[in-house]
């Protein structure tokens, strides 16, 4: 099951169903558990530990050291679940100091890049060279668009959607679809309805929207929090868009309506952070 070809460090614990291609190579203390497939010359660097049913394709490299300029081999590790994908040129950097952690079933597309000490949850999705910078934290079910780029320290609410080509450098709250730079649009209707939530969920979600960010969208955000009727509150959906927002530290993107959105671009008219405090 390994080629001929491919080096494999003494150091590697690599289960015996695991499939290693042409040229790959496995350095250090890496962990592989079974129904792992590595194509040729995919490139694992401990200390990493790859959970089961993971596929690694060409060129990929998991485990490589942090890009981080204090960095100074401090102990740290990639920790990787189960059924994950990561397609050509995928990076996935260790800890600078501390664990980089990937959840299982997210999918990497060709190119994405997870920097350093970042938390991606469960059901990610990271299209073509979407980059996340150090200590980013991806919630579940979250998509990053292609060519996207997420600031370091910054988080990415469960079941929000960030379209191509925007920027981001303050947080995106779960249910939200997001574009340009910190703006965020409307709900990800269609990502929420494919999850599987219930109409209870699904209406709670659209009345809180509703009055956060057109009602009272002239009010700060944690005000006009405080404005939503105490039975919407008590929703878990809307209980954790207010969670998320309550625990910001880099505030949240400003909502910017659909029919607006090219004026977020536009110079002296910036799309900046709206403060989830008072």
């Amino acid at each position: 099951m390994i080629h001929a070809t491919a080096v494999i460090d003494s150091e590697a614990r690599i289960d015996a169903s695991v499939q290693i291609g042409p040229y790959a190579i496995v350095e250090g203390p890496v962990t592989i558990g079974s129904q792992c497939v590595l194509a040729s010359h995919a490139k694992l660097i401990g200390p990493l530990v790859l959970g089961r049913g993971n596929r690694v394709h060409s060129f990929a490299v998991l485990g490589d050291a942090p890009q981080d300029a204090k960095y100074r081999d401090q102990p740290s590790r990639l920790l990787i679940g189960d059924d994950n994908i990561f397609r050509e040129h995928v990076t996935v950097h260790r800890g600078a100091n501390g664990e980089t952690i990937i959840g299982t079933h997210n999918f990497f597309m060709v190119g994405s890049h997870v920097g350093h000490n970042c938390r991606v949850g469960d059901n990610v999705t990271l299209v073509n060279h979407a980059t996340l910078g150090g200590y980013v934290e991806v919630q579940d079910r979250a998509i990053i668009g292609g060519h996207c780029a997420i600031h370091q320290f910054c988080r990415v609410g469960r079941l929000a959607m960030i379209s191509n080509n925007s920027a981001h450098n303050v947080d995106i709250p779960p249910f939200v679809t997001a574009l340009l730079i910190n703006t965020i649009t409307q709900l990800n209707a269609v990502g929420i309805r494919r999850s599987g939530m219930g109409p209870q969920g699904i209406h709670a979600l659209r009345r809180m929207f509703q009055t956060l960010f057109r009602t009272h969208g002239d009010v700060p955000l944690g005000r006009s929090i405080d404005l939503l009727p105490d039975e919407l509150r008590r929703t878990p959906e809307v209980e954790e868009f207010i969670q998320f927002v309550r625990t910001t530290r880099r505030g949240v993107a400003r909502f910017r309506p659909w029919s607006m959105r090219q004026g977020a671009m536009e110079p002296g008219n910036p799309a900046g952070a709206r403060d989830g405090g008072d």
